[in-house]
């Protein structure tokens, strides 16, 4: 599991929106990974409006009830959408960068912490986007979040997430992982901007069957609201 980020020196993506907040519009993010290609993050994606987000987003954020935490909140868009909408939301991240620039946005609720030391909060739903559930890291973190999420969630409480099936990307031989202790969809990134590199930190992309079979091995429920055809899809995972 991913950490806080104590320094600005180990935080590339924190400074990249810190920059692009101060006027540098054509920033970007490189991502390295060992198992897929390199992209990158643009500064103006991260700050886009409800208007600009795509249709799976949307639905995402019109799913949300009650109190929300918004794991992994970024520049803060998905919760400040939720907070003009007077619905009372946490935002929560990793990045010392992140937490500067939600607040010069003026994001009410602000959490710099890691999700899974998150202690003495009910939410009725914990929205994850950007393919929200590799923050898991591995299948093993998986089944470790869908444990801890019964001891933030309200009865009757539910995480909006998504992720993307990698599936199209191997064949049946290959789904088996690059190596033969490795699930197809772990990975491991590294992102760089200018001269600051993040540590490397483990990241999950995870396909409905296997998301489900995880839900239903901790009693739990979940559905795919929708999916792309990238391969990119929405799940609901409720009591």
């Amino acid at each position: 599991m991913i950490d806080i980020i104590g320094e600005a020196d180990k935080d590339p993506l924190g400074t990249m929106m810190l920059d692009y907040l101060n006027g540098n519009k054509d920033v970007f993010v490189e991502v390295d990974s060992t198992t897929l290609d390199m992209w990158t993050m643009k500064g103006e994606t991260m700050f886009r409006s409800y208007s600009e987000m795509d249709e799976m987003e949307r639905i995402a954020l019109q799913l949300c009830k009650g109190r929300t935490l918004d794991a992994g909140a970024g520049s803060g868009s998905h919760s400040l959408y939720l907070q003009d909408n007077d619905m009372e939301v946490d935002a929560l991240d990793i990045s010392p960068g992140c937490i500067e620039v939600m607040a010069k946005r003026e994001v009410k609720s602000i959490i710099h912490q890691n999700l899974f030391s998150l202690t003495g909060k009910k939410y009725t739903t914990i929205l994850m986007l950007m393919n929200g559930l590799g923050i898991c890291g591995t299948l093993d973190g998986c089944n470790l979040f869908l444990q801890f999420i019964k001891t933030i969630l309200e009865e009757g409480g539910q995480v909006i997430a998504d992720s993307t099936d990698l599936g199209s990307l191997y064949d049946d031989a290959g789904k088996s992982g690059s190596t033969p202790d490795r699930y197809f969809g772990e990975t491991e990134f590294v992102m760089k901007y200018q001269r600051i590199t993040s540590d490397p930190f483990n990241w999950l992309y995870l396909d409905f069957r296997t998301l489900k079979t995880l839900v239903d091995f901790n009693g739990l429920q979940c559905e795919q609201i929708m999916k792309d055809t990238s391969g990119k899809y929405l799940a609901r995972i409720f009591f």
